[in-house]
């Protein structure tokens, strides 16, 4: 249970409710594409009024939840949100309208969305409309969260992963050419937990001849990422764990 006290500083408060934000967008990892990561909490008066994240693509955005869980009681309240809440309408509707139309008094931002068709409009859509404003409450780990997103937005390309493994003297594979296990169960578990929150994974064709992987989270089937296969002759194997879809 998140426990806060309003009496202390506004800073330290504004960070406390942050951080739970933080922790709300997590919920949704992996499952959002091509939308952010978005967790909101609404308070007042020391007591949490209503919470929710963004599930994903299609689906309410988090403020929305939040506002729907305060009802009434979120006029005159703060509003804590990890990403500039939107200002246009997409496959829903702005939420700045949604904070405004519920009265909302103070709204608390992590990071200005680098969205172009946000970038700044929602902020100055909710100060135009007398609430005040606060930007880049726990700044870096709002942009770390959705680090992928904003490397889409600015460069109009994926975040890559790279994982390459290999032993101390550069070997990836036994003298015969076979392959064997050179990470700890420790690196392929991180391994795994990765592939949750990736959209696709991407290998060469020798990869599916030689280590027959099966590219999947370990986790149940709504987890698994796209898999790719890169390949000239497209002289893959018929029989490979790559093409179990159970």
């Amino acid at each position: 249970m998140l426990e806060f006290d309003e009496s202390e500083n506004q800073d330290k408060l504004d960070r406390l409710i942050m951080g739970h934000c933080l922790e709300l967008a997590r919920r949704a990892l992996g499952k959002t594409a091509p939308n952010p990561l978005v967790g909101c909490v609404i308070i007042q008066n020391g007591q949490i009024l209503g919470e929710g994240f963004h599930p994903g693509a299609g689906h309410p955005h988090a403020e929305v939840f939040a506002l729907r869980e305060a009802g009434e009681k979120a006029r005159g309240a703060t509003a804590y949100v990890n990403l500039e809440p939107c200002n246009h309408y997409g496959r829903t509707p702005p939420c700045t309208e949604a904070l405004i139309a519920a009265g909302v008094a103070r709204v608390a931002i992590g990071m200005i969305d680098p969205n172009p068709l946000v970038a700044g409009g929602g902020v100055a859509r909710l100060r135009d409309a007398g609430i005040e404003v606060v930007v880049g409450v726990l700044e870096a780990e709002c942009r770390e969260l959705n680090e992928a997103f904003i490397h889409r937005m600015l460069y109009h390309r994926p975040f890559g992963i790279l994982k390459y493994a290999m032993t101390l003297d550069g070997k990836i594979a036994t003298t015969t050419g076979h392959s064997s296990w050179v990470t700890s169960q420790e690196a392929r578990s991180e391994v795994h937990k990765l592939r949750v929150v990736c959209d696709a994974v991407i290998i060469g064709s020798n990869t599916v001849r030689r280590d027959n992987p099966f590219l999947t989270s370990r986790r149940s089937r709504d987890d698994n990422p796209l898999r790719v296969v890169m390949s000239r002759s497209l002289d893959l194997p018929k029989e490979a764990n790559l093409w179990d879809v159970s």
